[in-house]
């Protein structure tokens, strides 16, 4: 009876060792998408002229709207979709809107998110809970002016 049951026990634990349940295969990745919900900057600005100054420029204008990364497959492609806004003309600051998406490679850790755009550019994003985030310094007037400016994207 005893030997029955170590049997039984045995061959219990090979089906649960060679059960495919903890494989991440590439057929189980759903891809991940982060959407931009901030345009943070350090000092509020009023750019639609409503009279409210904030440093969230998304509250500004519509330009960042749609904006998003997708992470495609579990170890290569992403697919970056922005609308962005420039607010520099000459000598006036202003709105317009551009559009540009692009593919590249990705490297996803515990805390961070590297992006390489097929020239091998690098953008590395801080990863924060469910939320990407990265700053860069903005230039305008030929150089005369720099701001800091961080971008804040949420996991879909």
């Amino acid at each position: 009876m005893k030997k029955s049951f170590l049997h039984i026990l045995a061959l219990g634990l090979v089906f649960v060792s060679c059960s495919n349940d903890d494989d991440n295969s590439a057929t189980d990745f759903k891809g991940i998408t982060y959407k931009l919900i901030e345009v943070n900057v350090e000092t509020p600005q009023d750019v639609n002229g409503d009279g409210k100054a904030n440093r969230n420029e998304m509250l500004e204008t519509d330009c960042y709207q749609n904006t998003q990364i997708v992470l495609e497959s579990p170890t290569d492609f992403y697919n970056v979709t922005q609308k962005f806004g420039h607010l520099d003309r000459g000598l006036e600051v202003s709105t317009s809107c551009q559009s540009n998406d692009y593919n590249g490679t990705y490297e996803l850790s515990e805390k961070q998110l590297v992006l390489k755009d097929k020239d091998q550019k690098e953008e590395t994003f801080q990863i924060v809970g469910d939320q990407l985030k990265v700053s860069y310094d903005w230039t305008f007037f030929d150089g005369d002016l720099t701001k800091k400016v961080e971008f804040v994207y949420q996991k879909q």
